[in-house]
């Protein structure tokens, strides 16, 4: 009971902080808003800072060089952009009729009952919306006043109460409508230059918060978390305003009304991974669809998007940024619902720069790790592990396409070493400890086999060499789980083409020691190796090393143990002389040895 009251404890403090962070970024919008976006400007711009300073020129004055150029940007793009949408805006009169046309053959389509039905009356609904947005005033015959003019002209009466909606806007109003995103503005410049000139100091500041016992190692992390982000966002960036300005082009070669307009939208949505694009494509196809009487152009553009989206996702951003940007797809869902039920529809475009800004944190703060793992698109597990739950779960075919994947990516050397014998290891744990019954040993037993056979009969052997191979024994130490560790590493060390490598048939080390005393025959035997998976002590396999040593005193002794260093045998324990090697790679390079060599030779080499 006090274990669970504690833990209830914690959970409740949990979502507490949780709780208040959340009612924070709420509540503090107008100011966190602007500070999050601050952030990712210093992020992009920072590299360009240090190079001016490393020109010689003083902090402040290269803060000052590109805040001013980043402004005149901006202010340039943001007087073309209100151009290119008054533009749009006096424009769209002109595309009604194409768009009334096109909307009563979608509804053509959906004459009857049902869904299609449905989806007619919508189509109607929007052709109604746009004949009524674009409709000229009528005149009232019964007032002598317009619809559209709300100054009556009769007896020169003031409008009434509830007419002050239609009053002119006065300069108040603007003033009123601009100050919020002036202020976002205004305090994102500030925060932006602050950020820059105090780069260092704040480092400082969070390693120092962060801690000091391990200074060098908190530094390099901070410095390296730094130094990725200032680059993976800058590069962002460029990659994609080059996105737009294709974009831009191509729309404006094939007739596109507005095209600087969509560029700098594509540019812009494209902060939003994955889906980015294809939102920034629906307001270019729906005005193609307006321009064009026929439905070529909108399919044209709808098809740019939907090869353009895959060409930089796949291939330019991979080539340039590396296999991903670091988020896993779950996370990117998961972080874009959350920042826009806090932040709106800024949250959207802020959503992957914060979620990776906490990821790549969470890979050097250990109080952050959980949303390294949670959000990151690292692997969730080690091979070892994601392998031996394959192997719990009895998954035959998905233990196989993995170790499958990891001989072809790293070689059966090393996929052995770091997928496999670890989770016969984790088994043998388990085993110990009583977490694995018999029918579930059983279960494990069958599917490791069936990996073992996938190894023996699909992996190519290597080319044989002219000289004698190496006749090579393995035996296990005791029980079933060693019994597949030497199984599969004589599978692995008879793929070496200067080594004769077999298993012996029963899962005691003294029986199958017992078993070639007895038989004259195997006295030619090169090594013995004794293969364990951490299922005896120390002493236990001393005992039995020693005893293969006294019996075969002509024969290389080694043992092969797939347990981490620190972890297995006591190298004390052992007899002195007999080589402990902890993978099948080493075990290849110790047996690979030249037959004339001798024993005493092999083993100190």
């Amino acid at each position: 009971m006090p274990m669970l009251a504690d833990n209830l404890r914690t959970l409740q403090a949990s979502l507490i902080i949780a709780a208040i962070i959340i009612a924070g970024l709420i509540y503090g919008a107008d100011l966190l808003i602007p500070l999050a976006i601050a952030t990712i400007f210093s992020f992009m711009l920072n590299p360009i800072v240090r190079k001016l300073v490393r020109w010689n020129l003083p902090r402040a004055v290269a803060v000052v060089i590109v805040l001013g150029g980043a402004f005149l940007s901006a202010v340039s793009l943001t007087a073309v952009l209100s151009a290119q949408m008054l533009s749009l805006a006096g424009d769209l009169q002109g595309y009604r009729e194409n768009l009334v046309e096109k909307a009563r053959w979608v509804s053509s389509l959906g004459q009857g009952s049902g869904t299609l039905q449905r989806a007619s009356d919508a189509v109607e609904a929007l052709d109604d919306a746009i004949r009524q947005e674009f409709a000229e005033p009528k005149v009232s015959t019964q007032s002598g006043t317009s619809l559209g003019d709300p100054t009556p002209k009769a007896n020169g009466a003031a409008p009434e109460d509830g007419a002050s909606s239609d009053k002119p806007t006065t300069l108040t109003d603007i003033l009123d409508r601009v100050s919020g995103p002036g202020a976002i503005f205004a305090l994102t410049v500030l925060f932006t230059m602050f950020l820059l000139l105090q780069y260092e100091d704040i480092r400082d500041r969070l390693i120092r918060l962060a801690g000091t016992d391990n200074l060098s190692g908190t530094t390099a992390a901070m410095s390296d978390a730094g130094s990725r982000l200032s680059k993976l966002y800058l590069m962002q960036a460029l990659l994609n305003g080059g996105f737009g300005i294709v974009t831009g082009i191509f729309l404006g070669l094939i007739g596109v009304p507005n095209p600087i307009l969509w560029g700098v939208v594509g540019a812009i949505a494209r902060f939003i991974p994955y889906i980015g694009s294809f939102i920034a494509a629906v307001p270019p196809v729906i005005l193609a669809a307006g321009v064009d009487p026929g439905w070529g152009l909108a399919l044209t553009t709808a098809t740019f998007f939907l090869i353009a989206e895959p060409v930089m996702g796949h291939i330019v951003e991979p080539a340039v940024l590396g296999k991903s940007i670091g988020l896993s797809p779950f996370a990117m869902v998961l972080a874009a619902s959350f920042w826009v039920l806090i932040w709106g529809p800024i949250g959207l475009v802020l959503a992957a720069p914060l979620t990776l800004l906490l990821v790549v944190l969470g890979a050097y703060i250990p109080r952050l790790e959980f949303a390294s793992i949670l959000l990151g698109d690292q692997r969730a597990l080690e091979p070892h592990l994601d392998l031996y739950r394959r192997i719990l779960a009895g998954d035959t075919a998905a233990a196989i396409a993995q170790v499958e994947d990891e001989i072809e990516e790293h070689g059966v050397n090393a996929a052995i070493d770091t997928a496999v014998l670890p989770a016969l290891r984790h088994a043998a744990a388990d085993q110990r400890r009583g977490r694995i019954d018999d029918a579930r040993r059983d279960d494990i037993v069958e599917t490791v086999e069936d990996v073992v056979d996938f190894i023996t009969e699909t992996v190519p052997a290597a080319a044989s060499s002219p000289e004698r191979a190496h006749r090579v024994l393995v035996v296990p130490a005791r029980g079933q789980f060693d019994q597949l560790t030497a199984k599969l590493a004589a599978a692995v060390l008879d793929k070496s083409p200067r080594i004769d490598a077999e298993a012996s048939e029963g899962s005691s080390g003294l029986l199958s020691v017992a078993q070639r005393i007895s038989d004259q025959s195997e006295a030619a035997l090169d090594a013995i190796v004794i293969a364990t998976a951490g299922s005896m002590e120390s002493r236990l396999i001393g005992i039995l090393a020693k005893r293969t040593q006294q019996q075969f005193p002509t024969t290389r002794i080694m043992i092969l143990e797939a347990v981490e260093p620190g972890f297995g045998l006591d190298r004390a324990a052992l007899p002195e002389g007999i080589p402990l090697w902890r993978s099948v790679t080493e075990a290849v390079a110790a047996l690979d040895f030249e037959p004339t060599r001798s024993i005493a030779s092999a083993d100190a080499a």
